[in-house]
């Protein structure tokens, strides 16, 4: 009934005094267990991710750039991936039996009966599981030991804590979790089948990916990388870490979506205009699409734009969406993108997609051109961006399908 959480984890290196997490890293010397969590600094070669590693069924995971520099280090050093988890989960086990000692006393083993519980992500398979509870067993944790998935466990918690505060929980009541952590986001669906205790059942077969909130600090490096260019590889590693943690710290947990301004540096990165860095700040250039909307001047739409669309009313031509502008996300921006394609908008590339008309969908809107008669189908899409480490790839698919696909590399020239 009396939950404490560690929060004073050792961190002689770090600039977070106290944190409810510790950072899954632990580094060698000398073929042994040397620093672990906070305590690993920058100039040392650690491990990370290493839960990537325990799934080998999971090539997604696998081809992660943190997964691919930890596998290399195991290579190294002639270590596997379960003797790494096994030292950190020692590492980990051994300092709370510290914390416990200071609360209950240097006798509480003896006086006190131990169960530990873990979590693990939904979308691992028993075999993974299995392999968890032998590497918790050879660091040393005791035989009461269980597992559980880890939006059971955030839901086992929600619901406690709405039920505390007076909240109506029914047996039969049905929810879904979405657990987004740091390298997985499951979606898993519960119903209550019991309140006293407060029990729960997997109602739906859970899914999820490896697309956790670490996946957003690789990609924002690998852009920053594309963005500084060569000097990339001149610019200390403190000045990158720094650069990082102020992203993951700060930017990253408090971006809201909004139009907010937000700002990085980079210490030690040269000026340069075209790509947006000055005074070791860097700014982010835009890239979006251009577009037809229903003219709507409270919109904005101007009549230079307006034109007539077959489907009988009045268009706006020329309109931007901006997929990656200054501003939006990471940094500061003195000027907003234009919202229609003026001058300083140039074009990157274009992707022209066709497809089959077996493959089309004949109960979708459909209109005829006044003007000749022809038939046309309205048929909607999806575009996928990714921003790689020099290029972007833009990818449209239909009903789940790829229909086309291009690249383009990152221009100095679009607008700033």
């Amino acid at each position: 009934k009396i939950i404490r959480v560690i929060n004073d984890w050792p961190n002689p290196d770090s600039a977070v005094a106290t944190s409810d997490k510790v950072p899954s890293k632990i580094s060698y010397k000398d073929g042994q267990p040397h620093h672990w969590g906070f305590e690993v600094n920058f100039k040392e070669e650690s491990f990370r991710w290493i839960k990537l590693l325990l799934d080998p069924m999971n090539k997604f995971g696998h081809d992660s750039e943190a997964a691919l520099n930890t596998q290399k280090l195991l290579r190294t050093l002639g270590k596997t991936a379960e003797v790494v988890a096994t030292d950190l989960l020692r590492f980990i086990w051994r300092y709370t039996k510290e914390d416990i000692g200071k609360v209950r006393g240097d006798d509480w083993e003896s006086v006190y009966t131990l169960s530990v519980v873990l979590t693990v992500p939904a979308i691992w398979p028993l075999k993974e599981k299995d392999r968890t509870l032998r590497i918790a067993r050879e660091a040393g944790l005791p035989d009461n030991l269980k597992l559980v998935s880890e939006p059971e466990a955030a839901a086992l918690s929600v619901l406690k804590e709405r039920s505390d505060e007076g909240a109506s929980l029914e047996v039969g009541d049905c929810f879904v979790v979405c657990d987004a952590g740091g390298g997985t986001v499951d979606l898993i669906s519960y119903k209550i089948c019991g309140l006293n205790p407060l029990q729960i059942e997997e109602c739906a077969l859970g899914d999820g990916e490896l697309c956790g909130s670490v996946y957003l600090d690789q990609a924002f490096e690998r852009y920053i990388k594309t963005i500084v260019g060569d000097q990339w590889n001149m610019i200390k590693e403190k000045a990158k870490k720094k650069m990082m943690d102020e992203f993951e710290l700060s930017i990253k947990r408090c971006y809201t979506g909004e139009d907010q301004i937000y700002s990085v540096d980079l210490y030690g990165v040269e000026d340069n205009p075209k790509e947006g860095i000055d005074d070791e700040t860097i700014l982010l250039k835009p890239y979006g699409l251009c577009y037809e909307a229903k003219f709507d001047k409270m919109q904005g739409h101007i009549d230079e734009d307006r034109d007539w669309s077959p489907r009988g009313y009045w268009q706006a031509r020329n309109q931007m969406k901006w997929l990656l502008e200054k501003g939006s996300l990471y940094y500061c921006a003195d000027d907003d993108p234009p919202s229609r394609k003026e001058t300083s908008v140039k074009e990157l590339c274009r992707v022209n997609y066709g497809i089959k008309s077996s493959k089309l969908w004949f109960w979708q809107d459909s209109y005829k051109d006044p003007k000749d008669g022809e038939k046309w189908r309205i048929v909607p899409f999806n575009l996928y961006v990714e921003f790689g480490s020099a290029t972007l790839q833009f990818s449209v698919f239909y009903r789940d399908e790829p229909v086309a696909y291009t690249e383009a590399k990152y221009k100095e020239d679009l607008i700033g």
